[in-house]
């Protein structure tokens, strides 16, 4: 969780460690946890990633690509080998006094920097965080705090709920759009499972109607809010077909976007690899948008990035891969699984999540706790 903060070379060093003595653990109990669906499922990336590596002979962006893919069969080593009790009495506590540590830095930031925080925002900028800046993946980090608050009960109700919704609010404030996505799925992915569990469906109504207050009364009130939600609305009205401008953040996305989209639909350019990405992207940027080059090297959405990387195929299986964990253990699914799958799958919709080492990270390690949950509750039972 350190790693997570200071360093990515940090993060990636010590989950080498980890997974390397977890693995020797298991080999030394004779687990058989090769064999098990989580492992397989964390495993497939590895063997999908070939379908975008053999364009380019295992070049830099490829083997790069492929150590952030190798976090997925790593951490579930780690899950693993560690009893679910220990998951839910230390792991969640600790992912949680970190949640607290790194939203007291942007909070404090914002009370001392009260006015300059407010105009950042009113023009495309975000608060400070302690992930390199990547106000983006720390939102997602928030909403997997939101989820563990709602699905493990490691607190006594009462205090679960006031720390939930303290979470919740503090999402909202730091009015990052992802993050507002992400936890309003999660809530009411979550509630309509209450509900169901609960089988009390006149609770339905009310709450909508106390969510959508809630949501107009914090636009009201809180100026990050009010002033995101006015500079995205200005943003997007700025978007002109032909022409960009990189200080606009939603119309370099559509930009982006597009641009990966045309050269999906210029057939000669689709499976063009890892590497090759980046080069059939600025070679149809520059064709869509007066000659101009942009810095990045991969669409804002992962299907996208799947699609001009690995083919048709690849996207489809890259998609297959990514829901699975939906059809794990039908009959007594945990609620937080299908709560997280949807969340990050939203997230991919705007954002290349997965291709980022601290995206895969925020996805498996909720994904590996919450499947271990579904599975020991359902060798319990």
């Amino acid at each position: 969780m350190a790693g997570l903060f200071v360093s990515r070379a940090l993060l990636s060093i010590t989950l080498i460690l980890w997974a390397s003595y977890a693995i020797w653990q298991l080999i030394k109990i004779n687990s058989q946890f090769y064999k098990s669906p989580l492992f397989i499922w964390s495993s497939a990336p590895i063997f999908l990633w070939i379908l975008g590596a053999w364009q380019n002979s295992l070049s830099g962006d490829s083997l790069n690509y492929l150590l952030t893919l190798t976090a997925y069969p790593a951490t579930v080593c780690i899950v693993e080998s560690i009893s679910m009790e220990v998951i839910e009495k230390k792991m969640i506590r600790i992912w949680l006094i970190a949640t607290v540590i790194g939203v007291s830095y942007p909070v404090i930031w914002y009370l001392f920097h009260f006015t300059a925080s407010n105009n950042a925002y009113g023009s495309g900028k975000s608060l400070p965080t302690l992930m390199d800046s990547d106000y983006v993946r720390f939102s997602i980090f928030l909403c997997s705090s939101f989820l563990f608050l709602l699905n493990y009960p490691i607190f006594k109700k009462s205090i679960t709920r006031i720390l939930a919704a303290v979470s919740f609010l503090l999402i909202l404030f730091l009015s990052v759009r992802t993050g507002w996505v992400l936890a309003i799925s999660i809530l009411i992915c979550y509630c309509l499972f209450a509900i169901k569990k609960s089988k009390s469906g006149k609770l339905i109504f009310p709450g909508m109607i106390l969510f959508a207050s809630m949501l107009v009364l914090s636009y009201l009130i809180v100026p990050t809010i009010h002033q995101k939600i006015a500079y995205s609305i200005w943003d997007w009205q700025q978007f002109q077909p032909g022409k960009y401008d990189p200080n606009y953040s939603d119309g370099t996305r559509r930009a982006i976007n597009l641009s990966a989209w045309n050269s999906i639909n210029n057939h000669s350019n689709i499976n063009a690899g890892w590497s090759g990405i980046s080069k059939v992207l600025q070679e149809s940027f520059t064709r869509n948008f007066e000659n101009q080059k942009t810095e990045y090297g991969w669409p804002f959405n992962q299907w996208l990035f799947w699609w001009m990387g690995s083919g048709w195929w690849g996207m489809l299986l890259f998609t297959g891969w990514l829901f699975y964990p939906l059809f794990v253990n039908l009959k007594k699914i945990d609620a937080g699984l299908i709560c997280w799958t949807i969340a990050i799958a939203l997230s991919c919709i705007v954002e290349s999540t997965l291709n980022y080492q601290f995206g895969v990270f925020l996805h498996i390690w909720p994904i590996a706790f919450m499947w271990k949950k579904a599975t020991s509750k359902s060798g319990s039972s």
